[in-house]
């Protein structure tokens, strides 16, 4: 039996959500896990299965690998060239753009030369996230999924493909009050990352599952900085 919210409580959006994931080249496909001094965190997190530990690229790696983006880049950028010259608008491959996010990192510490996931000093709410939302060590055929109501954010994971009907089950919840608030990290492939902030000022940055689902939640969940310009 999937999950539903109480009959007193309103759910305003449900998406898969997990740990972003670096898009910079020396920070590729990798993320980390991260304590104000930049100290790696993850074998302090109670209960989270092993996984590697990464450094962020060297340059001859960070080359090799911007020329292979350049390659994908490239084949759509020659067809806007083509159908330049040719007098047409757009693209013969339809309207790719180069990223799905910003030109340029807002944050290069944390999006460039390093990227965290997770920044969290001890005894912060960010730490109690579930280890579930990390692609490399959750079960193949895990997914998790991101839910906001009118009272609570929760996290819930379910097996697919199982052959029974999927239980999703609740991996943690947090009241709202003890959410500052999220805001759009617009950094990113798929321009779908988020950085979720916890009152007690840690935060983590997640990759939702749409663009439209992403900017929702964000405008459901506004910053008070935010909220207080608009």
């Amino acid at each position: 039996m999937d999950w539903y919210p109480d009959r007193d409580e309103d759910l305003l959006l449900r998406t898969a959500a997990t740990f972003a994931t670096g898009m910079a080249s020396p920070v590729s496909g990798l993320r980390w896990f991260r304590d104000p001094e930049r100290n790696d965190i993850q074998d302090e997190l109670p209960g989270w299965p092993p996984a590697p530990v990464h450094a962020p690229r060297p340059a001859g790696d960070r080359a090799a690998r911007g020329v292979g983006r350049a390659f994908l880049v490239g084949i759509p950028l020659i067809g806007n060239i083509v159908a330049n010259l040719g007098g047409a608008s757009g693209s013969p491959f339809g309207d790719v753009p180069v990223r799905g996010g910003a030109k340029n990192p807002e944050e290069p510490q944390n999006e460039v030369h390093d990227f965290p996931v997770m920044w969290a000093a001890p005894d912060t709410l960010a730490r109690t996230v579930p280890w579930q939302l990390d692609r490399t060590r959750r079960p193949k055929g895990y997914v998790t999924d991101l839910v906001l109501t009118d009272r609570r954010l929760l996290f819930l994971g379910t097996r697919h493909g199982t052959g029974a009907l999927e239980q999703a089950d609740v991996l943690a919840e947090f009241a709202r009050k003890a959410i500052a608030g999220a805001r759009r990290m617009p950094y990113c492939e798929t321009g779908t990352d988020v950085r979720l902030t916890f009152t007690d000022e840690s935060w983590v940055r997640l990759s939702i599952g749409h663009r439209n689902n992403a900017e929702r939640f964000c405008a459901l969940l506004p910053l008070p900085s935010e909220n207080s310009n608009s």
